[in-house]
């Protein structure tokens, strides 16, 4: 739950890392119960997550989320050493590469020499099974971050949005490090010694190499900032727009509103009176009075979640071109003119669901303590 809440293509390489270890966990044991104790894991971290979760999957059908799969983005094009016809794209999937086939190959080092040769009946078999599903979560890393697994990131649901195979370095650092600390405790002396000398030299040299040869921009932050305080606003992804929108149709900079004549589009700025009674992230109130018919253009893209209305009454707003910028008509005279973001019904089944989860999981805690 946690992951899914900080980050998305983490969520989904975690989600199906467990999923591997319970299906490993259940042929090695010859036993249901770690697919069902896992699965019921797997479900109430989810349950957890789920005012996140429902909404971010209901609400897809809103945006252009398959931008999220552009061209540059997509899994088949950031495989290991994989080069397409953009030089940059290029540079930055080398340096990923190099560091994942250096890690890859120093798993594969400590795991071989990590291996349990304990002669002690009792402990080997438990030091063996820790040791084994280690590796399965090694090679199955590994293995998704190579071409040859491109059949399994068309098919298996949303993976193809975690978009660039070398994320799974993030999973693939796990028996990385436990298999490490297993080597150098069955060391001893100086053998230890020399390997933590030469894994430090190692991944010192990994960090200038990438510090190097990766290109920081320490602008983007303070930029972003200063547009905000600015009240300029930000350029968004293609992947969160609303469905149909072209932002790049839009203007970089604009006011929060502008006033037009309906039939006369770039002509002078009609006459009016406007009073701006609230104006947040999820609610805009303002006046309007004009002698004639106006069409209003909120610097706001259209979402199904905004609720507009005119003087009390529920209005559509216009699409103009190919951008979903919120445009209203006006009649002459006085308009009050509310627009704010509603609670949909997705995010209630979301806060539900997150709820009746937390409540399992206090249930569950207060039993296992009374046992």
């Amino acid at each position: 739950a946690t992951v899914w809440l900080t980050n998305a293509p983490a969520g989904v390489i975690s989600s199906y890392s467990l999923a591997i270890l319970f299906t490993w966990l259940a042929i090695k044991n010859k036993s249901w119960q770690p697919l069902l104790q896992g699965g019921a894991g797997l479900a109430l971290g989810f349950g957890l997550a789920g005012f996140y979760l429902v909404p971010a999957a209901y609400e897809q059908s809103w945006v252009n989320i398959s931008e999220a799969l552009s061209p540059g983005l997509q899994p088949s094009q950031n495989f290991l050493y994989t080069a397409i016809a953009d030089p940059e794209h290029n540079a930055f999937n080398r340096i990923a590469s190099n560091v994942a086939m250096l890690m890859i190959i120093l798993t594969g080092v400590f795991a071989a020499a990590s291996f349990p040769r304990n002669k002690n009946p009792t402990s080997r078999p438990a030091s063996i099974g820790v040791w084994a599903t280690l590796l399965v979560l090694a090679v199955t890393a590994a293995f998704l971050m190579l071409p040859v697994s491109g059949m399994f990131w068309s098919f298996l649901p949303k993976l193809r949005f975690v978009q660039f195979p070398w994320r799974w370095m993030s999973i693939l650092t796990i028996p990385f490090a436990c298999f490490i600390s297993a080597t150098t405790a069955q060391k001893r002396g100086a053998v230890s010694t020399v390997i933590m000398i030469a894994l430090a030299v190692t991944l010192g040299c990994t960090a200038a190499y990438m510090v190097r040869h990766t290109w920081w921009d320490a602008e983007d932050i303070p930029v972003l900032l200063e547009a905000i305080d600015n009240d300029q606003g930000f350029e968004g992804v293609d992947e969160y727009d609303p469905a149909g929108d072209d932002h790049s149709a839009l203007p970089q900079k604009s006011e929060r509103f502008s006033l037009s004549h309906p039939a006369q589009r770039g002509s002078a700025t009609p006459e009016a009176k406007v009073h701006v009674e609230h104006w947040s992230a999820e609610k805009k109130e303002m006046r309007i009075t004009t002698r004639e018919p106006v069409l209003l253009s909120l610097r706001l893209l259209n979402y199904p979640a905004w609720r507009v209305e005119v003087n009390d009454a529920a209005v559509v707003p216009r699409r103009m071109g190919e951008t979903a910028q919120m445009i209203l008509p006006l009649a002459a005279g006085a308009s009050h003119v509310l627009v704010q973001f509603t609670r949909t019904r997705d995010r209630t089944i979301g806060g539900i669901l997150s709820a009746a989860s937390a409540l399992i999981c206090g249930l569950t805690l207060i039993a296992r303590r009374r046992r």
